[in-house]
């Protein structure tokens, strides 16, 4: 579980919704990315904060997935480096 303190985004309705396995408001620290789960499988990206209506940090998973390719993996493969299985990928670059 993300602390509300990792969050790149965390007025006080989305740290709470984050923090609540009843609300379907995910946040997917790899990808940078906030959404709402639909089912099991599916999520819906969001761009604005369903309670402060701000903006929400873009969403980095294009950029990740451009990383794997560069490094010739598939997403499920045992040999993605640990840094790209979190968000430290990006944070490391500064990109947070």
């Amino acid at each position: 579980m993300e602390t509300v303190t990792s969050l790149p985004h965390a007025c006080e309705g989305m740290a709470q919704a984050v923090e609540d396995a009843r609300v379907p408001v995910v946040y997917l620290p790899k990808f940078r990315e906030f959404g709402l789960a639909v089912d099991d499988h599916v999520i819906q990206a969001i761009e604005y904060c369903p309670w402060c209506a701000a903006q929400l940090p873009t969403s980095l998973r294009g950029e990740y997935f451009e990383r794997l390719d560069q490094l010739g993996l598939e997403p499920e493969s045992s040999e993605v480096p640990l840094d790209l299985r979190s968000d430290a990928w990006w944070r490391m670059e500064g990109l947070g």
